[in-house]
């Protein structure tokens, strides 16, 4: 297979198209005089050069050469054949087709040697995946993809699969993680100074943004993507800065020059036949024709964007074109048209968003933090092992010395090299004690991870002031049932990151959240002495930061919170997985506390109301009932925050 393997690099790597062509016709008029192996190794190459120029013709190509070859008698051929017969589909837009092919050539793949390969089809199968708007299974490939390229040392490889993940959290509507995962592949982008992946990665930061509404940062993203693009000859690129720089033209108003932006788009993705793209930008346009009230345009493009979308099964497309029928119809007074096709979309978005493909997302996401958890373990161990080298380096050193004058050049050229090694083991050191403890900080205080590096263990530890903060959502079940699994946790996610900033910001530290229940503490592990005073605060800007939501939000949240101040135990929970976790009747205190509070008030005890009473109003509510506490004196804090 050495002639096949020279052909492909030959098709891969030609770099002037008029050489090219005549190669490539070369190729085909040589189709007329060969037959056997022969034959197969020119259809093969014929099929991986038109599968991007030509996607059809090399389908062709691809399918002649299928009939020419067995799953027994020529692997090799075989799986390059069905790779490039996937590639050709996909390009086409035909993704249930491509993703067939791929699904087949994988397992051919795993069984070679060639594990480059194998990265790339599980990144082609990925790509497919979210295409088809199976997200759960786009991101399993992803991930699978992102540690064959790790193990193969390809940087691309890396940067390619980090961008895909991104994309696939992007979909999700998980901004915050999607813009980290393309943070850490534009990175390496630069680095390897991959200019159309860094292109690729900007357009994506810009469409998060887009969907943030920061859409001045949004557009300044696509323009510095589209300008990189026109220097590369990017059209596709160039196709898609274009596309999503007429949404931000739609935001501000300007239809005419959207319109003019997406045309410019629809042109390049039809001459390439990019049958997604056309469905894509051909739903965009509907929509803009129904905002100026242009209906039989935005009729007839939307019906394209509809047929071409469900001849390819992208399912997200569909959906899209179901909601913008359902805006055109609205628009034009047919309510029961509109409200048949809103009732398609969501037909369409609940099969998508399914309860257990959320759950699965949930799961890989949560084996991404579990493995980072046990490599940041990991690295405690090795300052011991760096240690037993230089044990290993004095013993050795010593038995040396016995050698007597005889061996003093022998001896001479062992110190060198023990030199060395003790140099290249002490910067070895320092780079992964230092990484180490970085990683090491984000999970766990510096105490108790010194604890556990110097000694694999570490003991609980008593805090005397310590003030809890506890709250949960009001009617969080109700709701929940009534709700999507993916918008719940995009809502959560969302509303306690802002609640991670707030105490963060005070000087506080959160513990955990159980569900809708959120745990966080100020005076540990750290002491500080305006401890209850830090927790209020937190509580009183959260409060502020929920009414505020509830003004532009659909979806209102109302919480209730409880305050308490008492000693608290603060330690390590497992041997594995170290867990920082909080104990005592503080705890309790602090969630009796809650329980006993109304909807958007701060209900404090009459520990933490002592230490605070001079510096915020608080309204007494008298003794209550505290289940295990007897009666305890309780405050609002002044509904005047």
């Amino acid at each position: 297979m050495k002639t096949l393997k020279r052909l492909l690099i030959l098709v891969c790597c030609i770099p002037n198209l008029l050489w090219a062509n005549a190669q490539i016709d070369n190729l085909e008029t040589q189709l007329q005089t060969v037959s056997g192996d022969k034959k197969i190794e020119l259809l093969t190459a014929l099929t991986k050069y038109y599968a991007v120029k030509l996607p059809q013709k090399g389908i062709d190509y691809g399918m002649q050469a299928l009939k020419l070859t067995s799953p027994t008698n020529n692997d090799f051929a075989r799986v390059n054949i069905l790779t490039n017969i996937g590639i050709a589909y996909k390009n086409l837009g035909k993704y249930d087709k491509a993703l067939d092919y791929f699904l087949e050539s994988l397992p051919i793949w795993q069984e070679t040697t060639d594990k480059k390969e194998v990265a790339s089809t599980l990144l082609d199968i990925c790509i497919v995946y979210w295409r088809l708007g199976n997200y759960d299974k786009a991101l399993e490939h992803c991930l699978s993809a992102l540690k064959n390229n790790e193990k193969l040392g390809s940087q691309k490889g890396i940067a390619d699969s980090l961008h895909n993940i991104g994309i696939v959290y992007e979909l999700l509507g998980h901004y915050n993680i999607a813009l980290e995962y393309h943070f850490k592949a534009k990175t390496i982008r630069e680095d390897i100074e991959d200019k159309e992946g860094i292109a690729d990665t900007l357009n994506c930061e810009g469409i998060i943004y887009y969907f943030k509404k920061d859409y001045e940062r949004a557009r300044s993203f696509y323009l510095e993507s589209l300008k990189i693009r026109q220097e590369l000859d990017d059209k596709k690129g160039i196709a898609k800065s274009y596309n999503n720089l007429a949404f931000i033209y739609q935001i501000l108003g300007n239809n005419n020059k959207a319109l003019d932006s997406y045309f410019n788009s629809l042109k390049t993705w039809q001459e390439t036949d990019d049958k997604y793209e056309i469905a894509n930008v051909s739903n965009n346009i509907g929509k803009v024709y129904t905002v100026i009230q242009s209906y039989e345009q935005a009729f007839s493009y939307l019906e394209q964007g509809l047929k071409i979308a469900g001849e390819i099964e992208a399912k997200a497309l569909v959906q899209e074109s179901y909601e913008f029928f359902s805006d055109l119809y609205a628009a034009q007074s047919d309510y029961q048209k509109a409200l048949e096709y809103y009732k398609l979309s969501a037909e369409v978005k609940s099969r998508i968003f399914t309860a257990e493909s959320s759950q699965k997302i949930a799961d890989m996401q949560t084996k991404i933090e579990t493995d980072k958890q046990e490599q940041e373990i990991v690295l405690l161990k090795k300052d011991n092992e760096i240690k037993q080298l230089e044990v290993d380096r004095q013993k050795l050193l010593r038995n040396s010395m016995f050698g007597g004058f005889l061996f003093v050049v022998i001896l001479a050229l062992v110190m060198y090299n023990l030199y060395l090694l003790k140099k290249k083991a002490n910067t070895r050191l320092a780079l992964e004690k230092a990484k180490s403890d970085k990683l090491l900080l984000n999970i766990l205080p510096a105490r108790v991870a010194n604890d556990l590096k110097e000694t694999g263990e570490t003991q609980p530890e008593l805090f005397e002031r310590v003030t809890v903060y506890f709250s949960d959502i009001v009617g969080f079940t109700n709701s929940s049932s009534r709700m999507e699994a993916n918008f719940l946790l995009k809502e959560l996610n969302e509303i306690f990151t802002a609640f991670d900033n707030i105490i963060e910001k005070n000087q506080c530290e959160r513990i955990k959240t159980i569900g809708d229940a959120y745990l966080c503490v100020c005076g540990m592990p750290e002491e500080n002495p305006h401890h209850a005073e830090n927790i209020v605060n937190s509580a009183i800007e959260i409060i502020k930061y929920l009414q505020q939501r509830n003004q532009v939000s659909k979806t209102k949240w109302e919480i209730r919170i409880g305050i308490h101040t008492g000693r608290v135990v603060g330690g390590v929970v497992g041997i594995k997985k170290y867990i920082y976790d909080v104990f005592g009747d503080t705890i309790n205190t602090a969630s009796r506390m809650e329980s006993n509070s109304e909807p958007m008030k701060i209900n404090i005890s009459e520990t933490t109301y002592q230490n605070v009473k001079d510096k915020f109003k608080f309204i007494e509510r008298g003794s209550f009932s505290v289940k295990g506490k007897g009666k305890m004196k309780m405050y609002f804090l002044n509904g005047e925050l």
